[in-house]
């Protein structure tokens, strides 16, 4: 079992280590849902957490249909991260019917030089989800974060596990969105998940991690 701790700042970055999780994804501002981290941010991440680290690029905020000029930004940006070594890139394009922008999701695969990608969780605003899903096979993404399009990734759990039955042999699907202790046990219960995705953050004053929340987290997933 993979879970994967969305981390804003060193602090959750250390709790992160402390507790072995098995990656992280380095974001900035939990408030709007994550964007880019700074370059200081992951160079810190990078001497704490001994894991994989996965860098959101997300230049800015709102929805996630792109200018040329964003695209072209976002590119720039895989590549600092790269030859700053990260393990791989969080991303996600669509165009303004809510389909997958394959023509810039290509170009951003491609330029992540063979590392780790995630699409996020954009594929949950997606009209037709399979033809989604497909498109990211398609264009050569690893990883899925996903609620199959529910309001949590509990709710979404039979959606999930019928997306991994039809295509888990070329996609991996994470399990994310409202991800707590309080549900990972029911979301795993039976299931054929077996990636999941939660900041574990309880008191939202500071966007800190919960180590506790953290430890009861994999405690469950570990039972």
């Amino acid at each position: 079992m993979i879970f994967e701790l969305a981390v804003f700042n060193p602090d959750s970055v250390g709790i992160a280590q402390e507790c072995k999780v098995s990656r992280i994804e380095l974001c900035d501002n939990y408030a709007v849902g994550g964007v880019t981290p700074s370059v200081d941010s992951f160079i810190a991440a990078r001497r704490i957490f001994q894991g994989p680290i996965m860098v959101m690029i997300r230049p800015r905020a709102g929805d996630f249909v792109y200018d040329d000029d964003t695209i072209n930004q976002m590119v720039q940006e895989i590549k600092t991260f790269d030859n700053l070594g990260a393990d791989g890139f969080v991303f996600g394009c669509l165009y303004d019917d809510k389909s997958v922008n394959a023509s810039q999701l290509d170009l951003l695969v491609n330029t992540s030089n063979k590392k780790l990608t995630t699409f996020h969780r954009a594929i949950d605003e997606v009209v037709d989800y399979e033809s989604g899903i497909q498109a990211l096979i398609d264009c050569g993404v690893n990883n899925v974060l996903t609620t199959a399009c529910s309001a949590s990734a509990l709710q979404g759990k039979f959606a999930i596990e019928k997306m991994i039955n039809r295509y888990g042999n070329q996609l991996n699907f994470i399990a994310g969105g409202g991800v707590r202790s309080n549900n990972v046990s029911d979301l795993l219960l039976n299931s054929n998940i077996t990636q999941i995705h939660s900041a574990a953050i309880t008191q939202k004053e500071n966007f800190v991690a919960d180590e506790e929340e953290v430890l009861k987290i994999m405690q469950s997933i570990n039972n």
